[in-house]
């Protein structure tokens, strides 16, 4: 989950319009901008003199919006005058609608600030969790700020001391909006990038906007999701007389059927997001597509998870896995991805030729094992849970603590450890360069190496590939997502619709990847304290010793922290958790319904796990668990292939090796 906090029921307010002042701004500045009547302009599309200018009025707009946001601000703070003490439930109401109204005019300038000024927006609408500076040391923990903190304070459990917090955090928030505006007014914007961040604006109010992501606490998640869409339209507005009348017409309704959506019903917990992403959110990213091309407008020319070339997130072939891979890697090409597939299932790669990969993630297991502790060398079941490996490639981030940013990192970690295989990736490629078929397939592999090209780098770019390799994204949940509403049935909808919404997986495990690694730009994933047990049953329960991210990190806020696991094939991966506790699906949903073990009545201060209870019947637990069975996909990437047998010398090799460093 994305913040510490309970959750109050939801407060909703009547909708304000989806554009209010911001469209009154664009109005004047399209017609001062472009200055050709539509009828004017049918055929001229793409290179007229009007188009050129166009990006200085999306900048002018995405200034005008920004004004807009500070006068709300400002009001917002004067409202919080008023309320201080806590004890007028009026001046409270107040406050919090002028709370709304703030962050509907951010909304509303999001697609570009989050795509031309993502520092300042992570400040002004960022997680309300303290934020870990890895790289200054463990002390370098900073409080959370911005409008999510506001939130937790203003609608929490609204006393004097938290409207007197959130008129201080309002103060805070004031001179980043200016900073917003300044950096606005000298950016360089090109139509590219405009349709760009319309596109990728598209995807983060379908896979976040509505799931309750950045606001937790007020549940304004639909009206906000309106107003982002609503912002998209108006930032697209100054096109209108390039595209002329009918293809605006067209790109209009679609954008308005979204937004209509969005604002048709005002239940956080009965909204349809699925109907939202499969018949509003999708179309108008498909319309938006027809008329960037229309315009000729290229896209960026750029590497990135979420492909440029792609039209909605939800598309098949969507993602790029090598965008997760190291920077400058080179293309995974079938010749490698064959090689790493044969190094994958050879126990070669261990000391003593005695484990491979796929012992811990079998093929026929969903690339787990299984067992709830994977076994260590020396037998004993103490290693951390076998994750699987599908679509292991699409996120950024390996390990339960996250120890290793690339797949590359964590074949040599997994090589060179004690526990685990007890070897070196530059000693199993010394033992490997001495059989010729491996050697004539290194060359195949690697054909521009200019020295040995049997070596531990070449190896462990070989088995990464192989692991981007096995992505499965094609399961029914998808094929609905993508328009086949019919592929789910009437409770695998409903389960869709509470993972998304009322019990708010959806915060941590994002659609339509469903891991930890946050969307549209999936530069970040995400580390999560949830409390999980050592054990269930029994008459005390107590929290897993294991210290996750802490003991990378040395920082507090990461004591029992883990990687957000994905949730894809997870009817194939049990049991649950890094330890292995939970037998069954259900007993992972019944463990977030209750709040975790802070929930249960265990002390556990960093928690960010909600503590309080989801409220969900015994019905909606059993539609979540069918919904994430209905995510299962392993087409294509669990084919076992024939070990090979090497007439390998272990013992004359072994004397090569360098000691392997250890540590699990």
């Amino acid at each position: 989950m994305d913040t510490m906090m309970e959750r109050p029921a939801a407060m909703r307010a009547s909708r304000p319009a989806s554009v209010g002042v911001l469209g009154t701004v664009i109005a004047g500045l399209v017609l001062a901008g472009c200055g050709r009547a539509p009828q004017q302009v049918e055929q001229s599309v793409g290179t007229s003199t009007a188009m050129s200018q166009i990006p200085t009025t999306v900048r002018a707009v995405w200034v005008a919006g920004i004004d807009t946001l500070q006068l709300r601000v400002r009001a917002l703070d004067g409202a919080l005058v008023a309320a201080q003490g806590g004890r007028d439930s009026g001046a409270i109401a107040g406050a919090q609608a002028r709370f709304r109204e703030a962050r509907l005019a951010f909304k509303q300038i999001e697609a570009l600030t989050a795509y031309y000024e993502p520092s300042t927006t992570r400040t002004i609408n960022g997680p309300a969790l303290p934020r870990v500076d890895e790289d200054e040391g463990p002390e370098a923990v900073f409080p959370p700020e911005g409008f999510q903190v506001i939130e937790e304070r203003l609608f929490a459990d609204p006393d004097s001391t938290a409207i007197g917090d959130a008129l201080l955090e309002t103060r805070n928030l004031k001179p980043y909006v200016t900073r917003l505006r300044t950096a606005a007014s000298r950016q360089q914007i090109t139509d590219d990038r405009v349709w760009d961040a319309a596109k990728l604006e598209i995807a983060r109010v379908s896979t976040l906007g509505v799931t309750g992501f950045d606001s937790p606490v007020a549940l304004h998640s639909l009206p906000e999701a309106s107003a982002a869409l609503a912002g998209v339209r108006a930032l697209l507005s100054p096109y209108r007389a390039q595209l002329g009348d009918s293809a605006w017409r067209t790109l209009d309704v679609a954008l308005s059927h979204a937004i209509g959506l969005a604002d048709s019903e005002s239940s956080f917990d009965r909204f349809d997001r699925l109907g939202f992403i499969a018949t509003g959110a999708n179309a108008a990213a498909r319309t938006m597509h027809d008329a960037r091309l229309r315009l000729g407008i290229g896209t960026p020319a750029e590497r990135r998870a979420f492909r440029l070339s792609a039209v909605t997130i939800f598309d098949a072939g969507a993602f790029d896995a090598g965008a997760f891979a190291p920077p400058r890697s080179e293309v995974a090409t079938p010749a490698r991805v064959a090689l790493g597939r044969d190094l994958f299932f050879d126990a070669a790669l261990s000391g003593g030729s005695s484990t491979s990969c796929a012992t811990c993630h079998d093929p026929a297991l969903a690339f787990t094992d299984g067992r709830a502790r994977s076994a260590s060398r020396s037998g004993a079941l103490s290693l951390r849970n076998a994750p699987t490996l599908i679509n292991a490639g699409l996120q950024l981030g390996s390990f339960y603590d996250l120890r290793a940013t690339y797949l590359e990192d964590q074949v040599t970690d997994v090589v060179r450890n004690a526990e685990e295989m007890h070897s070196s990736v530059d000693a199993a490629a010394t033992l490997l360069a001495k059989d010729t078929s491996y050697v004539r397939q290194f060359a195949a592999a690697f054909p521009a190496a200019r020295t040995s090209v049997v070596t531990g780098t070449t190896l462990r770019i070989a088995i990464a590939a192989y692991i981007r390799s096995l992505e499965a994204l094609d399961s029914r949940v998808d094929r609905a997502l993508r328009g086949d509403t019919p592929a789910l049935d009437r409770e695998e909808r409903l389960g869709l619709n509470l993972f998304m919404g009322k019990a708010r997986c959806a915060t941590c495990h994002f659609a339509p990847l469903f891991n930890g690694t946050v969307p549209p730009m999936y530069q970040d994933s995400e580390v999560e304290v949830i409390g999980v047990p050592a054990a269930v049953g029994g008459r005390r329960m107590q929290v897993d010793p294991d210290s996750g991210r802490f003991r990378i990190t040395r920082s507090a806020p990461h004591l029992r922290a883990f990687r957000t696991p994905g949730v894809r094939n997870a009817a194939l991966t049990a049991p649950y958790m890094h330890n292995g506790v939970f037998r069954t699906l259900e007993e992972v949903v019944d463990f977030y319904d209750n709040g975790g073990s802070t929930g249960r009545g265990l002390t556990l201060p960093n928690q960010t796990l909600p503590f309080d209870s989801l409220r969900l019947q015994p019905s909606e637990r059993r539609a979540i668990v069918k919904f994430m069975q209905a995510l299962t996909d392993t087409a294509g990437v669990t084919a076992r292939p024939a070990v090979r047998q090497y007439q390998l010398q272990v013992s004359a090799a072994a004397a090569t090796r360098r000691p392997p460093r250890t540590g699990h």
